[in-house]
């Protein structure tokens, strides 16, 4: 099952154990798996942390920048080789570096 250990009201830890008695001196809590890492908790109700704006900008720059690192020996081959970039990559690289902010 899925325990939290809930610390101030927030939830500190999530495990995956097989009772909520799998560790001494730890009280845990079932949780459903939408429940994430740093919800808050009044005693019967998770309420899970919204991510700001900034959050998910931040991880989208993330995420494209990791794809376009990925991609980049595309671009080296084609200027070393001249063989061609596949056309999705090209597309997709251009929708990554218009995504970054």
């Amino acid at each position: 099952m899925r325990a939290a250990r809930i610390e101030d009201g927030i939830v500190a830890d999530l495990w995956e154990v097989p009772s909520l008695t799998a560790f001494e001196g730890i009280t845990l809590i079932e949780v459903a798996d939408t429940v994430s890492m740093g919800a808050s908790y009044d005693g019967s109700i998770f309420t899970n942390v919204q991510p700001t704006a900034e959050q998910l900008q931040a991880e989208l720059n993330a995420t494209s920048q990791a794809y376009l690192a990925s991609t980049d020996w595309y671009i080296t081959r084609h200027a070393e080789t001249a063989v061609a970039v596949p056309a999705d990559v090209t597309t997709a690289r251009a929708a990554a570096r218009a995504a970054i902010v």
